[in-house]
Formats: C-alpha cells, sequence, structure tokens
C-alpha cells in the first residue's frame, strides 16, 4: 500500500517532502504504528502527521459500545430480525403498513452506526403501532430504545459534522468534547429516572409490565482464578442490574473509547491550539514554547531543515497582534495576510496556517463514495468493462461537476473523435 501511494505520487510529479498530512480509516494495516502505511511514510517524511479518520474513529466507538454488553447485542438484533420478518412477506408488510402509517422500519447498516438512527426512530415513536402489528413479539425493549435513541442522535449529528469538507482539527476537537460533555451529562440518576418514566408510560399504552420482573434474569458468578479472589456480590434488585450492566457500562465504555481513539487528534490539537488564539497571546514565554514545539514536529527527519522558524514565528505574531483587531479565527487571519499581501511580512505565520487546513480530518467522505459502484453496476451493466465502469462512477461520485457541463459540446467533441469520414 506504501509502494502504491509512493508511486502515485511519482507520476503526479508531487514530492513526498511536501506532504504534511495523511488521513485513511482505521484499519491496522493503515494506522499501525510500526509497520503501517502512516508509520511507514513518516519514516520517510516525519512532517507527514497522521491524522486517522474522525467519522471512522466515532463509527468504531458506537460499535465498541454496542458490543460491550449482551443486552446491547440483543437489542439491535431484534431491531434486524423486525425488518427482515415484515419485508420478507409482502403479507405480513400490508399488515405491517395498516398500523404504521408515518415511518417504517429499515435495515440495520453494518459498517455506518451512526445511520442506524434511522432504523431506531420508528421504533422509538411508534412503538404501540409497531406492537399491534407485531404481537408475539414478548420482549419489552422500550428501555433500550429510549436510550439508543437518545445517544445515536447526539452521535449521528457529531458524525455529520466531522464529515465535513470545510471542518478543520480544532473543529473537531471542539466537537469531540461537546460530545463527551453530553455523555458525562446524560449518566446521572437523574436522565435515567426519566428514561425510567418515559418507559412506564409506553409501557402502559402498550398494556405491558411497567416494572422490571424479577425473574428477567438470573444471577451469574464470575469465576475467580486465585483463592486470594474474592467474589462479587450479586446485583438482586433487577433496576439497579439494568442501571449498572446495561446504562453505565455503555456510557462508560463509549468516553473511554473517544478518549482512546482521538487521542491522536487530541495531540495535533494542542500542537496548533495556539495559532487559534494569535489575537490575546500574553505570555512571550509561554508563545516561544509553543512556537518552538511546532518548529520541532515540522522539521525533516536529520533535523537540518523546518517549515517555520520559531524565533521568527513568535515576532511576527506580536507583530500581526496589532493589525488583527481582536481577530482570532485563522481562516480570517490567512484571507487577512493574502488579500493584503503581507505574505513577505508575516512568511512563517503564512506557512504554519496553510499547513493547520491541509491536515486532514476525514476521509469518510470520499470513502462513500464506493457505495456508488452498487448503483453503477447494476444486473443490466453486469459485464460492463473496467474503463467504462470508472467513467461512470465518476460522473456520479462528481454529479455536482457533471451538471454543470455542457451535453452539447461533449457530444460534439465525441462524435468528432469517432468519425470516420473525413472532413473536407
Amino acid at each position: 500500500m506504501t509502494e502504491v501511494i509512493l508511486q502515485k505520487l511519482r507520476e503526479l510529479d508531487i514530492s513526498l517532502d511536501d506532504m504534511r498530512g495523511q488521513g485513511y480509516d482505521n484499519g491496522a494495516n493503515m494506522r499501525g504504528y510500526k509497520n503501517g502505511v502512516q508509520a511507514r511514510i513518516r519514516n520517510l517524511n516525519s512532517r507527514a502527521f497522521y491524522v486517522p479518520c474522525n467519522a471512522h474513529s466515532l463509527n468504531l466507538v458506537l460499535n465498541d459500545s454496542a458490543n460491550c454488553c449482551l443486552d446491547a447485542v440483543l437489542f439491535f438484533d431484534i431491531i434486524q430480525e423486525m425488518y427482515t420478518f415484515f419485508s420478507a412477506s409482502t403479507q405480513r408488510w400490508d399488515v405491517f403498513r395498516k398500523y404504521v402509517k408515518n415511518l417504517t422500519v429499515k435495515p440495520l447498516s453494518a459498517t455506518r452506526w451512526s445511520s442506524r438512527i434511522d432504523a431506531i426512530r420508528p421504533i422509538r415513536f411508534q412503538t404501540a403501532e409497531i406492537y399491534d402489528a407485531l404481537e408475539e413479539i414478548s420482549e419489552d425493549t422500550s428501555l433500550t430504545e429510549l436510550i439508543w435513541y437518545d445517544l445515536l442522535c447526539e452521535i449521528n449529528v457529531t458524525s455529520k459534522l466531522l464529515q465535513s469538507i470545510s471542518l478543520n482539527i480544532i473543529e473537531s476537537i471542539n466537537q469531540i468534547n461537546n460530545t463527551k460533555i453530553f455523555l458525562q451529562k446524560y449518566r446521572s440518576d437523574e436522565n435515567f429516572e426519566k428514561i425510567l418514566t418515559q418507559a412506564s408510560y409506553l409501557a402502559n399504552e402498550l398494556g405491558v409490565q411497567d416494572s422490571f420482573s424479577l425473574n428477567q434474569f438470573r444471577t451469574r458468578r464470575r469465576k475467580t482464578h486465585f483463592d486470594y479472589e474474592s467474589r462479587d456480590t450479586p446485583i438482586t434488585d433487577p433496576k439497579q442490574n439494568f442501571k449498572i450492566n446495561f446504562f453505565h457500562q455503555i456510557l462508560d465504555n463509549m468516553l473511554q473509547s473517544i478518549n482512546d481513539r482521538f487521542i491522536q487528534l487530541e495531540d495535533h490539537s494542542k500542537l496548533f491550539s495556539f495559532l487559534y488564539n494569535i489575537s490575546n497571546v500574553n505570555n512571550y514565554e509561554h508563545l516561544m514554547k509553543c512556537c518552538k514545539d511546532l518548529q520541532l514536529a515540522l522539521s525533516s527527519n536529520d533535523g537540518l531543515n523546518s517549515d517555520i522558524n520559531s524565533v521568527e514565528l513568535c515576532e511576527e505574531i506580536n507583530t500581526l497582534q496589532k493589525h488583527l483587531q481582536n481577530e482570532n479565527d485563522p481562516k480570517a487571519i490567512l484571507q487577512f495576510i493574502c488579500e493584503n499581501k503581507l505574505i513577505e511580512l508575516f512568511p512563517n505565520v503564512y506557512v504554519a496556517l496553510r499547513i493547520l487546513f491541509t491536515l486532514p480530518v476525514t476521509a469518510a467522505s470520499a470513502e462513500r463514495s464506493f457505495s456508488k459502484l452498487k448503483i453503477v453496476k447494476n444486473y443490466l451493466r453486469s459485464q460492463i468493462s473496467q474503463d467504462r465502469l470508472v467513467g461512470l462512477a465518476t460522473i456520479s461520485i462528481e454529479n455536482q461537476i457533471a451538471n454543470d457541463l455542457d451535453i452539447d459540446d461533449l457530444v460534439k467533441d465525441f462524435a468528432s473523435a469517432k468519425a470516420r469520414k473525413i472532413h473536407f
């Protein structure tokens, strides 16, 4: 994979030494710290910062949380089985549509966890109608659906924002921190009681038991491997069991997973964070330290070359403060430097800001184009050649650009290229 990337750069006549950011998904072959593609490229160019795709990382956070306990796994299995049960028969689907008018059940996505909000929405808001159409399902999933709907709503918003092509690294970490704050607040006794109240109201509508059953679970004892290990005290209260082994476990797992999977993004954010506060930097020693750290990070493998000079960068920021009028938006500052032709006066600030906006945040927007192949290569195009498939896929992926093209000119160019008669 590394050789393929290097070969493509050579074909495009792009120097590897100019690379300042590389972004891939979270596969071990790409993100591996020792033998991954990012590590091999950083061995050739230490200034090619690796930023794992944040949309993929957030997706893996949900995946970790959904597999952390049996109740979570069973809940999504029921959602998938419900869709399969109704969609497998036109007669069952007619019964379903008789009760459910506005929403419909949808299959679960195996890869895009944030999209599962669409599969849970009808269960969340039309449980009574689905219950009437599916009386043979006796399990009460009202509690788990309420919790997962709230969590996926918040994660879905963050996921959409992280896939934006205009999002930079500092804005990404701010959005992740907002999600962490939401999860920390959601993990409270007050919110847990609110969920129980909503679930009780929903259970009364369905005419089912609105309290935990004492026989719904059996006490499990953890096997001890050493004599000095003490046995855990079993939880006999079903409400407390649900709170500890489902509610708290999912949220704790999600918070821990976010901290683990976004630690590299936080490191990059700390490195460039002082560029988001240029107008208000008053501590000269702290600014000089930040500039030196950035110079070290932007130095070549041999340490002889660097994209910036820390001393000059510090002096340029102090001078630039007088012209910004409390402006701290890096985009506005970079635009100010370019529009007023001040690049020669502030070359180090100019380079540092360009590298900041070069760092990739997500690769999901490009990777999603792979799903276009399912649309292009259908049954009627099963024998399509590779060249034509690539062409049709490119048109479908870049449909906004394709819609702006003049079809008449394209037809004329194509006709002239294919004409077999000589034009006199």
